[in-house]
């Protein structure tokens, strides 16, 4: 019994064909290095030099004393708001973290509303980290430990930095 075997011609790709998976490849890796790249960028966490920490804008006279004025004022009128009832303690104590930090950023253009605590101790400005590592317990909803916590006496200490900042 004899058995024939016929081949066919070779597959051949049209040329259009290879050029666009060509390019799909070429834009699929591309795509995957971009993506490797996002993510070690984002695991990363960006660590401030001392220099960039150190290197901040002196505001002018002026600009000082209507800063001080301004978040003096703000102060009070959150005290205010927490003997009329308005507001909790906590939320106090998180709008006088705000205020603080508006007060620093106006003052010298750092913007510490995203620095920690260890952060803000590493820059040494005046007090600064000792305000806001007051805020840290009853700001952060530890109940316990924030009972003896007074929101008034810690806002006159605030207004005192702040009239006193230079």
């Amino acid at each position: 019994m004899e058995t024939t075997v016929t081949l066919q011609p070779p597959f051949e790709y049209e040329i259009w064909v290879l050029v666009v998976f060509s390019i799909l490849l070429v834009a699929g890796i591309a795509g995957v290095i971009f993506a490797i790249i996002k993510m070690k960028n984002k695991e990363t966490v960006r660590e401030v030099t001392t220099e960039e920490k150190t290197a901040y804008k002196k505001a002018g006279q002026i600009t000082l004393y209507n800063a001080k004025r301004k978040y003096v004022l703000q102060t009070q009128r959150l005290i205010a708001d927490y003997k009329a009832k308005k507001i909790s303690k906590r939320d106090g104590y998180q709008k006088l973290s705000l205020i603080i930090r508006g007060f620093v950023f106006e003052t010298t253009k750092i913007d510490v509303t995203k620095y920690t605590l260890r952060d803000l101790k590493e820059l040494k400005l005046s007090k600064l980290d000792t305000l806001i590592e007051e805020y840290y317990v009853p700001e952060f909803g530890e109940d316990e430990r924030s009972k003896n916590m007074n929101l008034e006496a810690s806002c006159n200490r605030a207004m005192g930095v702040i009239k006193t900042w230079n």
